[in-house]
C-alpha cells in the first residue's frame, strides 16, 4: 500500500494490520554523464514497491511511505545538480519521520537506503528514536546488504557502475544515456576527506565501469533484492507471532 494514496479513514482502518512501514531514502546527485540525478531514489522506491507486491501475495501487509529525496552527499557535491544536505539536518529530519510513525503505532520501520552518504546519519537517527520508543528500525543499504546476490548478476559494483546502471535501465530506460557511459573503479587505502576529493574518487561522477550494464541484469537484481527483503520481513513477522 502506498501511504500517500490513502485517505485518513483508510489509513486508520489498515494500520492495525500493517507489519512494517518501508521508507525509501535517497539523494539527488551526479551519477556520471549517463544516469539521472534521481538514481538513488528511483532504485529504493522500485524495490519497496516490489517488496509490497511480493508480500501481498503472501498475505502480509506493509505500508510504503513517500521517499526522502534529499540526502547527505558531501563527496559528490563538486558536480552540478548534486543537492547536499548536512548530516545533522538529515539525521534530524529522518528522526522526526520515524517518531511520527512510532506515534501512529507502527513497531517495525524499514529505512530502505539508496545512497552511501546517508548511512551514518540514518544510524544515528534510528538509535535516537529507538532509545526513546518501543520501535524496531531496520536500516537496509540495498547494494551493500545484498552484495552477494548482486554480484551473482554483475561482474562489479560501484557508484553509477554496472549494477546501478542496470537497475535504472530496468526502471527508467528513457533516462539512461548509454552512449555516455564510461568509468573505472577507484579506491584509496584510507578515507581522505577534502572538499574536492570527489573529482579524484568519482571522475565524471562515476566509480566503476557501467558499460556492461543491461536492463536484464537490472531486472534480476531488483527481483533478487526485493525477494530477500520480503523473505526477511515474513521471517520477522513469524518470529513475532511465536514469541
Amino acid at each position: 500500500m502506498r501511504l500517500e494514496e490513502l485517505t485518513w479513514p483508510e489509513f486508520e482502518r489498515v494500520r492495525k494490520n500493517v507489519k512494517a512501514v518501508i521508507i525509501p531514502v535517497g539523494s539527488v546527485e551526479a551519477h556520471g554523464r549517463h544516469l539521472p540525478l534521481g538514481t538513488d531514489v528511483f532504485a529504493p522506491v522500485e524495490i519497496a514497491n516490489r517488496v509490497d507486491e511480493k508480500l501481498k501475495e503472501k498475505g502480509v501487509d506493509v505500508l510504503v511511505a513517500p521517499p526522502v529525496w534529499y540526502g547527505h552527499t558531501f563527496v559528490l557535491n563538486v558536480y552540478p545538480g548534486t543537492i547536499n544536505v548536512s548530516a545533522d539536518a538529515l539525521k534530524a529530519y529522518v528522526a522526526e519521520i520515524l517518531r511520527e510513525f512510532a506515534r501512529e503505532g507502527f513497531r517495525r520501520l524499514v529505512l530502505l537506503n539508496g545512497h552511501g552518504g546517508n548511512h551514518s546519519p540514518l544510524v544515528l537517527a534510528s538509535e535516537e528514536v529507538a532509545e526513546e520508543s518501543d520501535v524496531e528500525i531496520w536500516l537496509i543499504n540495498w547494494w551493500l546488504d545484498f552484495r552477494e546476490e548482486i554480484l551473482g548478476v554483475c561482474s562489479s559494483q560501484g557508484h553509477a557502475g554496472e549494477d546501478e546502471t542496470s537497475v535504472i535501465l530496468a526502471i527508467r530506460p528513457e533516462l539512461v544515456k548509454m552512449e555516455e557511459a564510461r568509468g573505472e573503479r577507484r579506491t584509496r587505502k584510507v578515507r581522505v576527506i577534502r572538499r574536492d576529493i570527489g573529482f579524484e574518487l568519482f571522475p565524471d561522477g562515476v566509480n566503476d565501469d557501467p558499460r556492461k550494464a543491461s536492463a536484464e541484469k537490472g531486472e534480476a537484481i531488483l527481483e533478487r533484492v526485493s525477494e530477500r527483503i520480503a523473505e526477511l520481513l515474513v521471517e520477522a513477522d513469524e518470529e513475532g507471532k511465536g514469541s
